[in-house]
């Protein structure tokens, strides 16, 4: 993991946390709560906890995707927030037994804040470790010792589903249908506390295989639904992100095409259930498709679906996909613009200066030309 220092331009609103972080070398603080495991040198991974160095009771607001969106955080004060905590780690070989793994697990079942204590062996260091999948993560530092101050509560269905011999995708989706936020589904996941073989799993890893494996259960379902009978496309922005997504009458599909300047990234799937990783667009492909096939359950129908995503010059430090995932999802929330006709789709698709030339499954859906779907 190579951390480096947080841009000059963003100092000024994080200081007073510098200055209190460098000087902690033990501590009593609260955690959302907050578990990271890297994916360098896998098995042999540096895996540890998130916390606040002080008591904190609204600690939870640190570590929760689903809310900084829903208050539309902006760029500066989500870093704000992520340079308070401490991550206090070691290295381990998550394949084989180590001292910190009943507590990491604890932590990540618990539904409140965590109070530690805890001892490090080293101070903290200043330093961030940016990545498109997961949310910054700072002040690293070696640990010596780690003790749970406060009660953990879990609620009585994740102690159920944890407990149960099943398989870990049908444990994520039963926590999904109970209406966990995926943030938790995810740690909970990471901590090896899902599925029969239950073992650790990098933080990275998780993120993409929670999103990828519900969707996948959505998808199954979707595919019985009736055709969309319109042509819907919806919009939204955030963090010097824009989405268009289109949804095409037609059997269900999937396109991601991503615009960074001059570059694009893009995978797709349609007809067949996808086998191979999304090596263009990664976590986000996975992140959009699980935000869409939501929509298409809710709506019990099913669409091929185009998410054009256009990411500004100035967004040069990733925060994780989970805004690509809620950002979408709240795109749905809106009313969508309906079209009749694919010449439609095509002016507007031009206007709105994206390549539509790039798009596989427009391709595919042209040369259908199927008249009962639209007018031409």
């Amino acid at each position: 993991m190579k951390f480096r220092e947080i841009p000059k331009e963003l100092i000024k609103n994080v200081y007073k946390w510098k200055i209190l972080i460098e000087n902690k070398k033990d501590f009593v603080g609260s955690s959302p709560p907050s578990i990271f495991i890297s994916s360098v040198n896998y098995p042999n991974v540096n895996l540890g906890v998130l916390s606040l160095p002080i008591i904190d009771e609204r600690g939870y607001y640190l570590d929760f995707p689903e809310l900084w969106y829903k208050d539309k955080l902006s760029f500066e004060k989500i870093i704000e927030l992520r340079s308070r905590l401490i991550y206090s780690f070691k290295n381990v070989n998550i394949k084989k037994q180590f001292s910190l793994s009943e507590k990491i697990q604890e932590l990540a079942l618990a539904k409140n804040v965590v109070d530690l204590e805890v001892n490090l062996k080293n101070y903290p260091k200043f330093k961030f470790l940016f990545n498109k999948y997961f949310a910054p993560i700072g002040n690293p530092a070696k640990i010596e010792n780690l003790k749970i101050q406060s009660n953990i509560k879990i609620e009585n269905f994740v102690e159920k589903i944890v407990n149960d011999e099943i398989k870990a995708s049908e444990a994520t989706f039963l926590l999904y249908k109970k209406g966990l936020e995926i943030s938790r589904i995810q740690k909970i996941f990471s901590a090896g506390l899902l599925g029969i073989e239950k073992r650790f799993v990098p933080t990275r890893w998780s993120i993409t295989a929670i999103d990828s494996i519900i969707s996948d259960k959505l998808i199954k379902k979707i595919r019985d639904y009736k055709i969309l009978d319109k042509i819907q496309i919806f919009y939204n922005e955030y963090l010097g992100n824009k989405f268009w997504i289109i949804l095409l009458p037609y059997v269900f599909g999937f396109e991601m095409i991503e615009f960074i300047g001059n570059k694009f990234y893009q995978d797709y799937e349609i007809f067949f259930e996808r086998k191979k990783y999304a090596e263009s667009v990664a976590g986000g492909y996975y992140a959009a498709r699980l935000a869409c096939c939501e929509y298409l359950e809710k709506i019990k129908r099913q669409a091929a679906v185009i998410v054009f995503r256009k990411i500004e010059e100035f967004y040069t430090i990733p925060l994780g996909v989970w805004k690509v995932r809620e950002c979408i999802r709240d795109a749905f929330n809106k009313k969508p613009i309906e079209l009749d006709s694919l010449e439609e789709l095509l002016k507007y698709l031009s206007n709105a200066n994206l390549n539509i030339e790039l798009s596989k499954i427009l391709r595919i859906y042209t040369k259908q030309k199927r008249v009962i779907y639209f007018n031409i």
